[in-house]
Order: structure tokens, then C-alpha cells, then sequence
């Protein structure tokens, strides 16, 4: 890792102990229960300041260090647990990592700009909002734009269609669709010839129609 390359860091204390009942204490404290794991090594059960991790999420850092007595860690985010209102952070999770090296995660998705599809009526549908990246620790992005403003109706753009930061890799199938305009409802794909498929009403001739009367 490069000098210039400098990781936040947390202060966290061991937990002497376990269970429901120690993790609402420690939350009642202000402190949220973690776990540390990975490495080869023990996995270390810690608690960290609510504030503190609270301001790390809210600048999207992802991979920081945690002071625990004294012994420095850098660690990669895996795991909030939140309660089911979304208000509180019940529970942590944290994987041991060198900064520099390699890591895979899942990155959100977001759409930039507007398509001409879907203000001409398309339905704009995104079946991917996640994609799985492989890059190094200390350079995950927040997120991967992903642009639609030459998205017609009927276009798509696949994973192989993407661009990630240089020396990323997703591994994501490359024809997976992230992104995709569809015909309106009710109206034929382009292309397709009308009045074809099992649901094309039968059309009466004028003719056939008087003779059907007169019978």
C-alpha cells in the first residue's frame, strides 16, 4: 500500500462476554457487539462505538482499521445487522484483510441519466442492482454508474457491457441484463410482424361476416 494511502481507524474492546443479554447491555452502553474473522485466525469478538461506526458507514468507508488495546487491524465491512425498522445497528461483522490485496464484494448499481425509452413510454426494468466485483481492498467504489441515456425502447445493456475501475474484474455473467427498456404494455416487441402469435384475434372478412349472419 502506498504511503499516501492512509485507512480510518476505530477504537474497539474485547468482550469478556457473550450472549443476548451482554450484547443489549453493551448497546444500552452506546456500543454496537462485532465480530472479527478470517486470516486463518481466531475469530475475536469486540464492540465498537456506535457513533464511530455510524460515521464510517455515512462516508461509505468500507475498509478501515479497529484499534483493539492497542493491536491494529485493518478490516473490511461484511456484515450490518439492523433492527427491523432500520433505525438501530444490532450487530457487525468484520473480515480481516491486507488493504492491498484482493478482495471480492458486492457493489450497488446506479442508473445515471434518462432514457428516451422510458419517457416515450417503455417500461425501464433493472433485474441487476448489485454487481459482484473483484478489486483491491482499498479501492472499492461506492457504487458503478451505469449510463441510459441512449436506451430506446427495446435496448439493454449487459455486464459485458460495463466499465469498471481499471484493474477490476466482475464476475458476473457477461449476458446477464443490468438494465433494459420494454415495450409498453399491450404493444408488440419491435420487429414483430402484426397480428402473429397465439394471441392475434382471428379478423372476419366483410363477406364472411354476411354469411355468417344469413346461416
Amino acid at each position: 500500500m502506498s504511503d499516501d494511502f492512509v485507512l480510518q481507524r476505530i477504537s474497539a474492546s474485547k468482550r469478556e462476554k457473550l450472549g443476548s443479554i451482554e450484547s443489549r447491555r453493551i448497546r444500552r452502553a452506546g456500543r454496537i457487539p462485532a465480530v472479527v474473522y478470517g486470516h486463518e485466525l481466531e475469530p475475536a469478538h469486540i464492540s465498537v462505538d456506535d457513533h464511530d461506526l455510524r460515521d464510517l458507514i455515512k462516508n461509505r468507508e468500507r475498509v478501515f482499521e479497529i484499534d483493539v488495546d492497542g493491536k491494529v487491524e485493518e478490516t473490511i465491512l461484511r456484515d450490518l445487522q439492523w433492527d427491523t425498522f432500520g433505525s438501530y445497528i444490532l450487530h457487525v461483522d468484520l473480515m480481516r484483510i491486507n488493504a492491498s490485496e484482493r478482495v471480492t464484494v458486492e457493489v450497488p448499481v446506479t442508473l445515471r441519466g434518462t432514457s428516451p425509452g422510458a419517457l416515450d413510454g417503455g417500461v425501464l426494468e433493472q433485474p441487476l442492482h448489485t454487481l459482484e466485483l473483484d478489486c483491491l481492498a482499498h479501492s472499492i467504489p461506492d457504487s458503478i454508474p451505469v449510463r441510459i441515456n441512449s436506451l430506446e425502447i427495446g435496448d439493454a445493456i449487459h455486464v459485458s457491457d460495463i466499465e469498471v475501475p481499471r484493474g477490476a474484474k466482475i464476475h458476473n455473467e457477461a449476458e446477464q441484463v443490468v438494465v433494459h427498456v420494454l415495450p409498453p404494455q399491450g404493444v408488440p416487441e419491435p420487429g414483430a410482424e402484426e397480428g402473429e402469435g397465439p394471441d392475434a384475434p382471428e379478423v372476419i372478412g366483410e363477406s364472411e361476416s354476411e354469411e355468417a349472419t344469413e346461416e
